[in-house]
């Protein structure tokens, strides 16, 4: 009898359907009238889940979990701008990107002198 290996679920899949759920959401959201449609935030709404699912991916994943680290993290930090552009300066939430970068960087570096 053959053994088969679980299938392993594969970044795209969850991201193809965070996507879906994401501006789905948005189309419910602006549609009731609950929010004013805006043209800065409404890439967030894409954004933000997928950074998140991103990190989430990077965590659980294990291989390449720099690569998902950092680029979920980058999605998140654009996500926050584009939601409170209007409240948020920018530049305080570059600078706290590139903090966590550099830790991000600096413990893989160390993870992988092992």
């Amino acid at each position: 009898m053959m053994k088969t290996e679980p299938k392993r679920f594969s970044y795209g899949v969850g991201a193809l359907a965070i996507l879906a759920i994401s501006i789905g959401a948005a189309a419910i959201v602006y549609s009731l009238g609950a929010l004013v449609f805006d043209i800065y935030t409404f890439p967030a709404w894409i954004l933000g889940p997928l950074g998140v699912y991103t990190v989430i991916y990077s965590i659980v994943a294990g291989s390449e979990a720099t690569y998902y680290m950092v680029w979920g993290t980058v999605m998140v930090a654009v996500a926050i701008v584009l939601t409170f552009y209007y409240v948020v300066q920018p530049l305080l939430i570059l600078g706290i990107l590139v903090i966590v970068l550099a830790v991000i960087g600096i413990a893989a570096y160390l993870r992988g002198k092992k």
